[in-house]
């Protein structure tokens, strides 16, 4: 934590920002109150080291104190958001996913950023055109900025994977190959020694990653599902349900499923598996501990190169002064710089999100001493927001599949196509 600061206190002499005159200053400073997500291990860290230099350095200078105040996942940082707004205790500052997007834009709870970017340069342009083609940046406004995204990655043990002389797959079709090769049972007993492969459910992030390359996803402009029109759910539930029927991918847990699934990974019990890539830094840690080498590879895709991207996104809350959303402004410009988008890339394997990164040097070291690490940036090149399109009742229609999903690989009593056709009997009164 000590050595991240320092050297982020070293590189903040670097970055400048214009701004409009303030009224609070360094003897009548501004405390903002700043909610996240972040909590524990290297995403703290990182978080925290961010809020000391900014406070050290251009909040001491202009008399702005950010106070960091973790409030949970998602879910529940944006409940507390809403009931906030009706009571007024609300931050200045907060991380919520992609995800949750629309409905914190019908309930006008993110305030406009662009004058503020205006005032000090910020180049919008500089941010990736994911991050660009999205619902919260629309008619000139900006309601949010990517800061802790990410995109789901095929993990596997290469040491596995070399032994046996195989590369990454690129398909699904190649996936499948990959992973029966790593499965392995033994022989005396029938038991399986290493599962070939795992995928958990997270259906708006790698479901929705896997059927963005079919061509068809969940949702569409207009408010039309093709994943349910061209029945491209249907082939994932069905090849999804083939793999667990035939023995070589195992069904997620049915609690605390991704800690179960990096355990299994972790002790050799498991071959492959999907997961964001915001969980490479501890990955990568305890693959090392554990005597193997990591391998990370692109999303292997069904018709095209495709995938979504997650995570969170950084916005200032409106309900706050004007004085107040200026000052938050101050230190998210402050993060969006190009040094703390890489270190924060480099600590957590969250993407970096903006085109200028693939110049800075701190960024070109770490990519270069570990080329896993630049995976999921080069894979953002074909990737579709989650958010994206507008889709008020998405987190509705995404808990309907999780819950036939649930049936049909969790507990297996149900076919796929009972699931399919679960699905859309469920999500019928979303579509018309």
């Amino acid at each position: 934590m000590k050595k991240l600061v320092a050297l982020a206190l070293s590189l903040v002499m670097l970055i400048s920002a214009a701004s409009t005159a303030l009224a609070y200053s360094p003897e009548d400073p501004i405390t903002i109150p700043f909610w996240h997500t972040r909590g524990s291990s290297a995403n703290y860290e990182v978080l925290k080291a961010s809020v000391d230099a900014f406070n050290e350095t251009v909040g001491k200078e202009k008399g702005i104190i950010v106070e960091e105040i973790y409030q949970g996942n998602y879910n529940t940082n944006v409940t507390k958001i809403q009931l906030g707004s009706q009571s007024g205790d609300i931050p200045v500052i907060a991380v919520t996913s992609s995800a949750h997007t629309a409905m914190l834009l019908d309930d006008n709870l993110t305030a406009d950023m662009a004058p503020y970017m205006a005032e000090t340069g910020f180049d919008l342009n500089n941010l990736l055109n994911v991050f660009l083609n999205v619902p919260a940046i629309h008619d000139g406004e900006v309601h949010t900025l990517p800061y802790v995204r990410s995109t789901p990655v095929f993990y596997y043990n290469k040491t596995m994977a070399d032994a046996k002389g195989l590369t990454a797959p690129k398909t699904i079709a190649d996936m499948e190959t990959f992973c029966k090769a790593l499965h392995t049972v033994n022989a005396a007993t029938g038991e399986v020694d290493t599962w070939g492969f795992l995928m958990l459910e997270d259906t708006s992030f790698i479901q929705g990653g896997l059927l963005w390359s079919t061509g068809s996803p969940l949702v569409a402009e207009g408010g039309t599902s093709p994943a349910l029109e061209n029945k491209s759910l249907l082939r994932l539930f069905s090849d999804w349900r083939r793999w667990v029927d035939e023995g070589w991918c195992q069904p997620y847990a049915p609690t605390n499923a991704s800690a179960e699934c990096t355990e299994l990974f972790y002790r050799g019990k498991l071959a492959a598996f999907i997961a964001s890539c915001g969980s490479l830094g501890n990955i990568k840690k305890f693959a090392a501990e554990n005597g193997f080498e990591l391998g990370v590879s692109y999303l292997p895709y069904y018709d095209e190169p495709a995938t979504g991207s997650g995570g969170g996104n950084i916005c200032l809350i409106n309900g706050n002064s004007d004085e107040q959303l200026r000052a938050g402004w101050e230190f998210i410009n402050f993060i969006m710089q190009d040094e703390w988008v890489a270190l924060n890339a480099i600590k957590t394997g969250y993407v970096p999100g903006t085109k200028s990164v693939a110049e800075n040097e701190t960024m070109k070291a770490a990519w270069a001493e570990d080329p896993n690490t630049r995976v999921a940036y080069d894979q953002l090149a074909w990737a579709y927001g989650n958010e994206t399109p507008y889709f008020p009742e998405r987190m509705e229609f995404v808990q309907i599949i999780a819950a036939a999903t649930s049936l049909l690989i969790q507990e297996q009593s149900i076919t796929p196509e009972e699931a399919f056709e679960q699905v859309q009997n469920d999500s019928a009164h979303l579509f018309n």
